[in-house]
């Protein structure tokens, strides 16, 4: 059909995709569908230099359609239309974060924060906390502790946390990656004892009667990190949900995910197929791998 035919046809048999650019304000109007939603009375960033700033828009399904005043965005306005008023306040595009680890940063969000214990008594207190909200049997991982942070700097030891945590194996790590401490539970698990053997490039530390401490140095860290059970596919989606909603609070819309494992491209997809994946996922498998994961 050509532009003059289009001209001269009637409203009702145009696709209404194509009423915005050929057809006049009166019969885009008539045949203008209703918006899913319309955010209204905002401070409407756009990023168009054209036009850097707006009151409104209108969003059909996953598209923003229309972009304007308050009075144009509300001719979008239908019976079952979602209407937020954003109260005066700034609205921005969804930001991007072009490289993160998605799944070990919203495991982290499950995780015990021990960066800032400022004492070996907050330490301790800190992980029986986190004991208490986690079921028996499951391991406490994470920490990112620090031993410079208290007010007198010393290495934390398992005696530190074995009472707070009897059913309950805890590894858990120093901020910079080179040395985790387990409690004892853990060191059962992994079978390390006074006559476990340094691995190369790894340090057991010992007390003065040549029993572990706890701390791992290293290498010395895959002696336990080998037995910490991997995630099941229920807790994997649990920790994607999370994730996704501590993005969607910081208004994070789309990431780059380095070092994807395919178990977590399976939950992504599994997640998009329920329309429950909120953010846009580029998931870059380690290159290493693809021989022995895809399959």
């Amino acid at each position: 059909m050509t532009a003059s035919r289009l001209r001269q046809a009637s409203c009702s048999q145009l696709p209404w995709a194509l009423l915005f650019a050929i057809v006049s304000p009166a019969c885009a109007q008539q045949q203008r569908p209703a918006a899913d939603l319309i955010v209204t009375n905002g401070i409407v960033r756009t990023m168009d230099t054209n036009r850097p700033q707006a009151e409104a828009f209108a969003v059909i399904r996953d598209r923003i359609v229309a972009v304007g005043t308050n009075a144009e965005i509300d001719a979008w306005h239908g019976s079952e239309t979602a209407v937020i008023d954003a109260g005066g306040k700034l609205v921005l595009p969804g930001f991007n974060d072009a490289h993160v680890h998605f799944m070990d940063g919203s495991a982290g969000l499950f995780n015990v924060e021990l960066k800032d214990a400022g004492s070996p008594e907050e330490f301790t207190s800190r992980i029986a906390e986190q004991a208490k909200k986690t079921p028996k049997g499951e391991w406490i991982v994470g920490g990112d502790w620090d031993d410079q942070a208290f007010k007198v700097p010393q290495l934390p030891t398992r005696q530190m946390i074995d009472a707070v945590t009897p059913d309950h194996p805890v590894f858990v790590n120093r901020y910079d990656g080179h040395m985790s401490l387990a409690n004892s539970l853990a060191l059962k698990l992994a079978g390390v004892t006074s006559k476990t053997p340094e691995p190369p490039g790894g340090v057991i530390v010992r007390d003065k009667d040549g029993n572990p401490t706890g701390i791992l140095k290293d290498a010395a860290k895959n002696l336990v990190e080998k037995v910490v059970p991997p995630m099941s596919k229920d807790r994997r989606l649990r920790v994607l949900k999370r994730g996704l909603r501590h993005a969607a609070s910081l208004g994070l819309t789309s990431v780059q995910d380095m070092e994807t494992s395919y178990p977590d491209i399976a939950g992504f997809a599994e997640l998009a197929d329920k329309g429950e994946l909120t953010v846009r996922m580029y998931a870059a498998p380690l290159e290493t791998k693809w021989n022995d994961e895809a399959k």
